[in-house]
């Protein structure tokens, strides 16, 4: 019976540390967002102005320990302002990228295009 008690609570111990480590791990690999942005093209402007923008809050963010303790990283594309573009961007964040969490870029009209493949996910 005391054996039992014994070989419980290493169990309990054993997965705590399991747990506890498996969190470490995690906290260590960066959070990945992802989206397209106009950087060329009719709305390049206003693009490179929201991913200035974007940055500063990443690297705020991350000078505070980033989100849950994991620092934030970008990856993003042109959509050269193309609505055209932005189907493929968002998959490939998707699927190959393998982005944690996906944005909008600038322009409704050219993230539209994104929203069935987003919302499939």
């Amino acid at each position: 019976m005391l054996g039992d008690n014994i070989l419980t609570a290493l169990k309990r111990a054993a997965l705590f540390i399991g747990l506890a480590l498996t969190g470490a791990a995690l906290a260590q690999q960066p959070l990945k967002i992802g989206f397209g942005m106009s950087l060329t093209g009719p709305l390049a402007g206003n693009g490179k102005a929201a991913l200035i923008a974007m940055e500063i809050w990443r690297d705020d963010v991350n000078a505070k320990g980033g989100i849950l303790g994991r620092k934030v990283e970008f990856v993003y594309y042109d959509d050269q302002t193309s609505p055209a573009t932005v189907p493929s961007i968002y998959t490939k964040l998707l699927d190959v990228d393998k982005v944690d969490l996906v944005v909008s870029g600038y322009g409704t009209n050219v993230i539209a295009p994104a929203m069935p493949i987003i919302m499939q996910r």
